[in-house]
């Protein structure tokens, strides 16, 4: 089985997760995982370009892109080192980058992730693939989800249909049929939310396990189903009223 590195990081800009996967003909197996947060003024100059793009010049964009890779690589070889693994034995290094922009909807529908994969492969010695959704947009779809193929192959079953929820930035829900059906849609905001709302009322960049007590959400829970006969639980919440900056799908 080769071993391969995944780098990610999402709407919220929290940080890079960066996993050591295993992966063969028999499955997947999870080596080592890390989180490294952001360098305080590249992640103030990364919130300041998503939500005022207008205002962000070439030359501040290419120090970004610059900035992003450095700590994509510097994340990358942090998890090497915590699994105890050499470069040498890992196959390949997917690298999703920093969504800037997503706009798949105009007349010329394009996506941008920052984060440049050349130094991510110097720095590394590692080859890197990147730029999948874009990939993904060439080929006439829409750049997200993109995590559908994935969990079809994680999660997929003959003898039941399964639904599996990401809860990201922008929430989205795989749908995976006994016959190979794979259906990928997003579902609306997610992780964006909740941490606007815990820096905004406690001044926290994310609600650690779920424990704040600061606010009791009013929750009406019912019943609601979806084209093919798919059903879920849905329910409608009422909380302060908050704004993702920018779609960035998973």
């Amino acid at each position: 089985m080769s071993l391969y590195i995944g780098l990610m990081s999402g709407t919220s800009i929290d940080g890079i997760d960066a996993v050591l996967l295993q992966i063969g003909p028999a499955g997947m197996a999870l080596r080592a995982a890390t989180h490294q947060v952001w360098p305080e003024a590249l992640h103030r100059r990364l919130e300041q370009a998503v939500a005022h793009p207008a205002s962000t010049g070439l030359d501040e964009l290419g120090e970004l892109d610059r900035g992003v890779g450095e700590e994509f690589a510097r994340a990358a070889l942090g998890l090497l080192s915590a699994a105890g693994e050499p470069a040498s034995a890992v196959r390949a290094i997917g690298s999703h980058g920093q969504t800037i922009r997503h706009r798949p909807g105009g007349s010329l529908p394009f996506t941008l992730q920052i984060g440049d994969p050349n130094l991510i492969a110097e720095r590394t010695g590692i080859d890197v693939v990147a730029d999948f959704r874009r990939r993904d947009m060439a080929a006439g779809g829409e750049g997200a989800p993109l995590v559908p193929a994935f969990h079809a192959a994680a999660f997929g079953a003959t003898q039941e249909p399964r639904a599996v929820i990401n809860i990201g930035g922008i929430a989205n829900v795989s749908l995976l049929g006994t016959a190979g059906q794979v259906l990928g849609f997003d579902t609306g905001p997610g992780n964006c939310l909740l941490d606007a709302w815990i820096k905004r009322t406690q001044g926290l960049g994310f609600d650690r396990h779920g424990t704040s007590q600061g606010l009791r959400p009013r929750v009406r829970a019912g019943s609601c189903s979806t084209r093919g006969g798919w059903s879920a639980r849905c329910a409608a919440v009422s909380a302060p009223r908050l704004t993702c900056r920018q779609h960035s799908p998973s």
